[in-house]
């Protein structure tokens, strides 16, 4: 009994490290980097001020594009246009990425909200084509700020939830 006992114990202390391994990977879910990693137009830019004014950035004349290279590291440009209160901003988006799961950070030296937005990558389908948009959605000093970027600006469909 006590041999047959050993054995199963020598055979689950070599199968352990195997289970553990697998859970690790199973558990990590989301696109692949390959599939991030493209150029992005911002689709959706909508900013609501804490008194619950919306304002649509890119009918304002704001726009967002950037580019997630293969390497990690990103380049674009931020525009947002001048409101009654705020003068116009523009800002370089060059910096790097990084992608854990389904939620992509991205990191720029420009002080702008993207660098303190995570966005999710969420798969849609649109043009016969499935692809991933990267969806953020956060508030900074009292205004919300959501932010769709899609690849090389492919439309979104009008009954996507979520986005």
């Amino acid at each position: 009994m006590r041999r047959r006992s050993s054995v199963i114990a020598a055979r689950v202390s070599l199968l352990l490290p195997i289970l553990v391994l697998m859970a690790c990977v199973d558990g990590v879910t989301g696109p692949s980097r390959g599939v991030i990693a493209t150029s992005y137009l911002g689709t959706n830019f909508t900013t609501t001020s804490s008194g619950g004014q919306d304002t649509n950035q890119l009918a304002a004349g704001s726009t967002v594009l950037i580019t997630l290279n293969s390497d990690g590291t990103t380049s674009g440009h931020l525009h947002v246009a001048a409101s009654a209160t705020d003068p116009v901003f523009d800002a370089d988006l060059a910096g790097t990425w990084t992608l854990n799961g389904s939620t992509v950070n991205i990191t720029t030296a420009a002080d702008t909200f993207i660098r303190n937005m995570p966005f999710t990558a969420i798969t849609v389908t649109s043009v016969g084509r499935e692809f991933e948009v990267l969806a953020g959605d956060e508030v900074f000093s009292g205004t919300r700020i959501q932010l769709t970027l899609s690849p090389n600006g492919m439309p979104i469909p009008a009954n996507t939830s979520g986005i």
